[in-house]
């Protein structure tokens, strides 16, 4: 398993994660490659059940809460709407501005808090939160173990981590997602996507494919707008149950899922094609036949 290890030295880290802060900064949705979060009947049936799960396990903790890579701040906003004092921090001064406006428009800036801080090596307060959330956050973070070493000394005696965030997928299953969206009519151009080929390297790399081009001055196993894109994916899980106690845990949204949203199919095909595989996918993924690109995870603080 690989393990994170420290920044690297000089020049190339502060490269690389300030790429990562701007390229954050300024991300948009992209409607010649659609999501599944941006059809609001596909997230809603593959991706908000983990999501309110989160929300709903947080609220119950009682907080303060602490999330770790909030964007532009919807989830701590949540969380302080349903009455908790929450924190996010996250890498990008852009992205905290708006979620800190957020919080004044809706009047919960007493409650709703956000720092600009690298996760790689910010120091976090001992013992002051009731939980730590992280939601698609830990697989863009290089120095995982020790940031979750800092979020257990965080947390509350008892206190709670819940974590939802992307774990990868096998080079066989991302090869013929990547083929289904070459070769298929997608909302994509066929021209569009042809210029994006250099990027299959870095889509089918692995998270030690990804860490040795770190080690050896190499990009081409990394994301050229966000080099650290998956630079922590199937060592997430390990590295929480080495310092946490799991007391849940589930995995969803298996990885081709992903590719339906791109294709050039009406919005009504492609949410009968999702719903089609889940009555397959879930029988199974409860028998632990098959996972999902996702984990959800709660852990508690071992005392």
């Amino acid at each position: 398993m690989p393990h994170s290890d420290p920044p690297p030295p000089g020049d190339r880290y502060s490269e690389l994660i300030a790429r990562e802060a701007e390229h954050w900064g300024r991300v948009t949705q992209d409607p010649t490659n659609p999501q599944l979060w941006d059809d609001p009947v596909l997230y809603a049936r593959v991706l908000r059940g983990p999501y309110e799960h989160l929300l709903e396990r947080a609220v119950a903790t009682g907080g303060p809460a602490l999330e770790l890579g909030c964007g532009d701040g919807d989830l701590a906003l949540a969380l302080a709407r349903r009455g908790l004092e929450a924190t996010g921090l996250d890498l990008s001064p852009v992205r905290i501005e708006r979620a800190r406006d957020e919080a004044k428009r809706a009047g919960l800036e007493a409650r709703a808090h956000y720092e600009v801080a690298d996760l790689n090596a910010a120091e976090l307060p001992r013992e002051r939160y009731g939980c730590v959330v992280a939601h698609d956050a830990l697989h863009h973070i290089l120095n995982v173990e020790p940031l979750l070493d800092r979020a257990r000394a965080a947390l509350r005696p008892g206190g709670t981590l819940l974590v939802s965030d992307f774990i990868g997928a096998g080079w066989l299953e991302k090869l013929v997602s990547a083929g289904v969206v070459a070769v298929l009519p997608t909302i994509q151009p066929y021209a569009s996507k042809w210029r994006l080929r250099g990027r299959l390297r870095a889509l089918l790399a692995s998270e030690r494919d990804k860490r040795a081009s770190l080690e050896t001055d190499s990009a081409r196993h990394l994301h050229d707008a966000s080099p650290f894109e998956s630079i922590t994916q199937g060592s997430i899980v390990p590295a929480i149950a080495a310092r946490f106690a799991i007391v849940e845990r589930f995995t969803f949204c298996p990885y081709w899922y992903h590719a339906v949203p791109k294709l050039r199919l009406p919005a009504p095909l492609k949410r009968a094609l999702i719903a089609s595989a889940q009555a397959i996918d879930r029988p199974l993924n409860r028998r632990g036949l098959t996972r999902g690109s996702y984990v959800y995870l709660e852990a508690r603080r071992r005392d």
